[in-house]
């Protein structure tokens, strides 16, 4: 096998553990705190300032990317952890 071969099923492999996402965040946080505290942080104070528009004829708008963050993603995220509470209620181990 080549070498992109291998990395693919080492990738493959890791994803389909139920520990993955949970491995994913924490390193991301971990990576975003380095960068906060290190002399990178006027590029990450770049990136979260960075404005980011959304227009459609005259409906826009436009917020920095940390606004986008906590009040897109974030909802996303707290529906997604509706969704799981309500499934293990309904059908798995709380119900």
């Amino acid at each position: 096998m080549d070498k992109i071969t291998e990395l693919s099923e080492v990738v493959e492999n890791f994803l389909k553990r139920e520990s993955s996402a949970g491995i994913i965040l924490m390193a991301a946080t971990a990576l975003a705190l380095i960068i906060a505290n290190s002399p990178l942080d006027v590029y990450y104070d770049q990136l979260i300032s960075l404005p980011v528009i959304v227009a459609a004829g005259d409906f826009r708008i436009d917020k920095p990317l940390l606004l986008w963050i906590n009040d897109g993603l974030m909802a996303v995220f707290f529906f997604h952890v509706g969704l799981e509470l309500k499934r293990e209620l309904c059908e798995g181990e709380l119900s």
